[in-house]
Parts: structure tokens; C-alpha cells; sequence
């Protein structure tokens, strides 16, 4: 009876074969635990984690328990924006396949004889079990505020799946698109957001600009802090409780105190749902792979297509001034150059936010200029390098299967470090010069403070990127890389960085007192050295290049030191 139940979802053969990947990616995560390369940072990220993960637990355990409506909300909010993220995304970039598929996958399952809706009901079983861990790691962090948590945790897994089908399905329906109809699709989903975005950050604007000007919170807490509250009251109107609704059954399923009749149908509208919508999903996909294959038959028109994109992504005509060849490695720069170029339009928007969060305080008519100035300086330095260094990865990082191919190149490892930083430094440096020239045009600035920005961003930029280089080198992974393996990795970067935050903020607090007493002493000798706050700037910076330059030299240590590559091992 068992094994009837199973092949009527799924075929015994890929159910096996399931169960066998389970079984081999457990043992080959612990085999790679075990190699002495990994086994001190393997124990350094498990020891971590055990004390992270500690501190979550005794914080749940111990925390007082949410206002029940204000977690439906909540998570009513959370769960429509996760599922509407993958419209956004699929609006932007286009999915080479409706279900990927490994390459493993894709050499041996599917020449295989099964049809194309056990090979779906395959990849939905697979989808749905990690849904399962999701799950079980959301209601342990919900404990205290789920009166029955089997109920929390059943609704919670509707609710993810429902997530996970809503993305396959905007994956299949975005392939299967002919490219006039995507164009409409993107076009109108990137408008939509922009509304929604001016929106939301208008009333959030509104709200911040009626605050109390007297307020000790920064002008950037104030404006996330009524951004939220914007969008919670956006949330509970007619048009958001509409498109908000299948999720709203869930919450309100995961919240419930008691089996009522009610709630029996919520659970019955919820599985309703969930039934629909793999239906769809098995529909749309043979009309995608239908729409593909007739797509495919024009071998004009694809022709015709790959050599306008070649003709477009022609770069023969640029040229790198010499000297950029002869200090850092002209190939390197080009290439990371030629991606940045290939990339513009997703750079610039993720510009976008940055930019308008910072140049916000500029534009609060309560604050004075150099308390806007300043509101606005902070914003920069946070917003640069919380968001910048996630989507400027023009370099090592997303050079993970290449590192054999860079360490075979003719050119010195500092050379290839310095070209591989040179274009996020760059772009995000013209970023932040960018940002002062509109803060000069709106409010003005005193030149010591701008002349002071000005030298001090590329400073930060250089030593922040360094940073960031380093720890891929240390802890080389793929960009979308996931697992135990990453989870143990990240635990010791994070701490890594927490510790580093703190040395830096307790070296700064120690030269303002030391730059207080040397700036005394030394005003009688070189007057100009005799203002405090020139001689602090003047060793922040100082500190900053060298840290820079720190960063520099150990990225090139440890490039140069690289023996084992991810090329040669995944062959």
C-alpha cells in the first residue's frame, strides 16, 4: 500500500533515486568535513554555530510573545513579498529553462523514458523537502507565539509550498513567453513596482517629515521604522487583503488556538490551493517546452538573433590606457570591465535604492544643513558598503570556476588582485562622488568635510572590497552556493566580521583620544597640526589605505598559495 501511495505521485525509480542523492550528498559533505584542509575551519564553524544557534534558542525560549495580530500581519506581509520577489525577478532576468536541471541531470535523467510530468513531480518532491526543513527552522524561531505548533508548522509548510509553486510557475510561464509578449511582461511588472515603490517611500517621506524634529533616532530609523508602517497599512486595504488572501488563510491557520469549523476550511481552501496550482503548473509546462521547441525550429531567426547580440557586445573597438595594463593587469580589468558593461542595467538599478536612501535627509526641509549633511554622509557610508558590496561582485567572487584559468595567466598574483578590485572600487567610488555632487547642489557643503569624502571613500572602497576578496579566497563558493557546508562558513565569516567591526571601533575611540593629546603637543611645532580633527582624519585615513593595502597583499598571498580549484573537481 505504501509503495502504491508513493508511485502514484511520484515513479518508484525517481523516488529511489531521490532517496540515494539524499544519502550521497550526506556522505560527501562529511567526507569534506574531514579533509585537513577543512577540518580546523570545519570545527571553528561548528563551534560557532553551536553558540549562535544557542543564544536564538535561549532568545526564544525567553522572549515575550508577540501581539497576535501584529504577527499576521506580519506574516502575511513577509510571505506575499517572498512570492512576489520571483515575479520581479523573473521580469528581470529571463530563466534559461522552465525547471532547472542540473548537469549531472540533464546528461543522464533526461534522455531517460520518463515522461515530462514524472520528471516534474520529481523536481517537486525535491522542492518540497528542503520546503520541509524551512519549515521546521520557521516554527522553531515561532514557538512561543503558535498556540498548537503542528498546526503552525502544517500551515507554515502550505504557505512555503505555496511560495515554491509560485515560483516554478512564474519560471515556466517566463520561458514559454515568445520575446514580444516577455518584453510586455517585464515592461509592465517593473512599472508596476516603481509605483508601488514611489508609493510606499512617499507616504514613508510624509510620515518622517511630520516627525518630531527634536527626535535622537537618525533620519534613517525614522524613515525604515514609517516605511514598514506604510506598508503594513497598504497590506491591510481592500487591494492588498485581495492579492494577500491565500497567504492570509495560512496565517491564520498557523495561528489558530482551536479546530473550529472555520479553520477545518481554511485548511480544506488552503489544500484546495496547493492541489490547483500543480495542476498549473504540470499544464504550463508542457505548453513551455512545446513553446520552446517550436522557438528552436527557426534556426534563422536564432541565428539572426546570436549575431546581433554579437554585434552589440562587440568591444574589440575599446582600448585600456597603457598604464592600466602595466600596473594591474589589463586582461583582468577588461574582463571584469567587459561584465560590468554586459550587466549595466541590473547595476544601475541596484544603484537605485542606495542612492535614494541616502540623498533622502537632504531633502527634509526640518533639518539644518549640516545636520543633513551629515544625516546624508551617514547614510552613504552605511548604505556603500551594506548593499554596494553584495551587487558589485566584478571580481573574485564571481570568478569561482576560473580561478585555475587567472592563476595560469602571465601576470604577477598583486597585479591580478589590484585588477580584479579595480572596477568595484571604481564604480562604487563614482557612485559616492555622484552623491556628494547632488548633496553640494542641494544643501552646499563645507569644504573640509568635502574635501574630506572625497579622500576618504576610495580609501574605504579599497580596503572594504580587499576584505571581501580575501574571505572568498579563504572560503572560495559559488555565488548561489548552498548547504551545511556554506551555513558553517558563513557562521565564521559573520563573526569574523563582528569581531573586526568592534577592533575598529575601539582603535577609533582610541586615536580621538590620543589624536586629542598629540594635536596639543604638536601645535607649537606645526601649527597646522594643531586642529584635533585634522590630525584624526589624517590617521583614520592613513589606517584606512593601509588596511587597503593589508588586504591587498594577503589576497595575493593567499591566491598565489591556491592549490585545489573548483574546476578540477567537478570533473
Amino acid at each position: 500500500m505504501k509503495g502504491d501511495s508513493i508511485s502514484s505521485f511520484i515513479h518508484p525509480a525517481l523516488f529511489r533515486l531521490t532517496h540515494m542523492r539524499m544519502r550521497g550528498r550526506l556522505s560527501s559533505m562529511i567526507a569534506g568535513f574531514k579533509q585537513p584542509r577543512k577540518l580546523i575551519i570545519s570545527i571553528l564553524g561548528a563551534v560557532l554555530a553551536v553558540v549562535w544557534l544557542s543564544n536564538v534558542v535561549a532568545s526564544i525560549l525567553f522572549r515575550e510573545q508577540y501581539d497576535p495580530e501584529t504577527l499576521r500581519l506580519w506574516m502575511t506581509l513577509s510571505l506575499t513579498v517572498y512570492a512576489g520577489w520571483h515575479f520581479l525577478r523573473v521580469s528581470w532576468q529571463r530563466p534559461d529553462a522552465s525547471i532547472e536541471w542540473s548537469q549531472a541531470e540533464q546528461n543522464n535523467l533526461i534522455p531517460s523514458p520518463f515522461t515530462r510530468k514524472e520528471l516534474v513531480q520529481y523536481r517537486l518532491v525535491t522542492v518540497l523537502g528542503v520546503t520541509t526543513l524551512k519549515a521546521a527552522i520557521g516554527v522553531t524561531l515561532l514557538l512561543p507565539d503558535l498556540p498548537k505548533p503542528w498546526l503552525g508548522f502544517i500551515a507554515l509548510w502550505f504557505a512555503l509550498a505555496l511560495v515554491e509553486l509560485i515560483r516554478l510557475i512564474s519560471d515556466t510561464v517566463t520561458t514559454g513567453m515568445s520575446t514580444q509578449a516577455y518584453r510586455v511582461f517585464r515592461a509592465s511588472v517593473v512599472f508596476l513596482v516603481i509605483c508601488l515603490g514611489c508609493k510606499l517611500s512617499l507616504g514613508a517621506l510624509h510620515r518622517t517629515q511630520a516627525g518630531d524634529p527634536n527626535s535622537e533616532i537618525p533620519i534613517f530609523f525614522q524613515f525604515i521604522k514609517n516605511f514598514f508602517s506604510v506598508t503594513l497599512a497598504e497590506i491591510q486595504s481592500p487591494l492588498g487583503k485581495w492579492i494577500s488572501a491565500p497567504f492570509g488563510w495560512f496565517v491564520e491557520l498557523m495561528t489558530a488556538s482551536t479546530l473550529s469549523s472555520s479553520i477545518l476550511l481554511l485548511t480544506a481552501a488552503g489544500i484546495s490551493t496547493l492541489i490547483v496550482s500543480v495542476w498549473i503548473l504540470v499544464r504550463l509546462d508542457r505548453w513551455s517546452e512545446e513553446s520552446v521547441r517550436l522557438r528552436d525550429k527557426d534556426l534563422t531567426r536564432l541565428q539572426e538573433s546570436v549575431l546581433q547580440e554579437t554585434l552589440k557586445h562587440d568591444l574589440t573597438h575599446w582600448k585600456l590606457p597603457n598604464f592600466i595594463v602595466r600596473l594591474c593587469g589589463g586582461a583582468v580589468v577588461w574582463r571584469q570591465m567587459v561584465g560590468l558593461y554586459r550587466y549595466g542595467t541590473g547595476v544601475t538599478l541596484s544603484l537605485i535604492p542606495p542612492a535614494i536612501l541616502s540623498v533622502m535627509p537632504l531633502f527634509m526641509t526640518r533639518l539644518s544643513d549640516r545636520l543633513a549633511i551629515i544625516n546624508f554622509l551617514g547614510g552613504l557610508v552605511f548604505y556603500s558598503f551594506l548593499l554596494l558590496p553584495a551587487a558589485m561582485k566584478f571580481d573574485f567572487r564571481r570568478d569561482y570556476s576560473h580561478l585555475l584559468l587567472l592563476k595560469m595567466l602571465p601576470i604577477a598574483p598583486w597585479k591580478i588582485v589590484v585588477g580584479q578590485l579595480a572596477t568595484p572600487v571604481i564604480v562604487t567610488t563614482l557612485f559616492q562622488y555622484s552623491m556628494i555632487a547632488i548633496a553640494c547642489a542641494v544643501r552646499g557643503m563645507d569644504p573640509g568635510i568635502l574635501i574630506a569624502a572625497l579622500l576618504s571613500f576610495p580609501a574605504m572602497n579599497f580596503a572594504v572590497y580587499g576584505w571581501e576578496n580575501l574571505m572568498f579566497l579563504i572560503f572560495p563558493q559559488k555565488l548561489k552556493q548552498e548547504g551545511l557546508e556554506v551555513f558553517l562558513r558563513t557562521t565564521v565569516i559573520f563573526t569574523a566580521k563582528g569581531i573586526a567591526f568592534v577592533v575598529v571601533f575601539a582603535l577609533l575611540f582610541f586615536w580621538a583620544l590620543l589624536s586629542t593629546e598629540l594635536a596639543k603637543s604638536l601645535k607649537a611645532f606645526v601649527p597646522v597640526l594643531g586642529d584635533h580633527r585634522l590630525l584624526f582624519g589624517i590617521g583614520v585615513w592613513c589606517a584606512v589605505s593601509c588596511v587597503g593595502l593589508l588586504m591587498t597583499y594577503l589576497a595575493a598571498r593567499r591566491f598565489q598559495s591556491l592549490d585545489a580549484f573548483p574546476e578540477s573537481q567537478t570533473q
